[in-house]
């Protein structure tokens, strides 16, 4: 079940491309691989003209959340600070997932390991 469209608008009004950029950069050591991984496969689908506005909008609401500077945990908390970002991601790329493209898996992917370097 969706939360309400009007939450999703909420979160929406943070979400641009530079500012995802910044929090991915910021986070990306402490965050981990499957948060970046999902922010990323997130951003990607959005430039994808075969996923519907609906979807679009969860996706959108999800990066928004993301890119908040205050949320439900805050950020800053050893471990605990991103597992909202990451359930908030993880529930918007479930519900996208059949759209989800070998291409833009393997673009994740690529961007990931030259976010988190090995």
């Amino acid at each position: 079940m969706l939360p309400k469209q009007s939450k999703f608008k909420k979160y929406a009004a943070y979400f641009n491309e530079h500012d995802l950029k910044g929090k991915i950069r910021h986070v990306a050591g402490k965050a981990g691989v499957c948060l970046v991984y999902d922010a990323l496969i997130l951003f990607y689908l959005l430039r994808d003209k075969n996923v519907p506005a609906r979807n679009k909008m969860v996706m959108v609401a999800a990066l928004g959340y993301f890119i908040l500077p205050a949320d439900l945990v805050a950020d800053i908390l050893p471990v605990l600070g991103f597992t909202d970002d990451i359930a908030f991601l993880s529930f918007a790329v479930a519900s996208v997932s059949n759209y989800v493209t070998p291409e833009i898996k393997e673009k994740a992917i690529q961007k990931t390991k030259t976010l988190l370097p090995q």
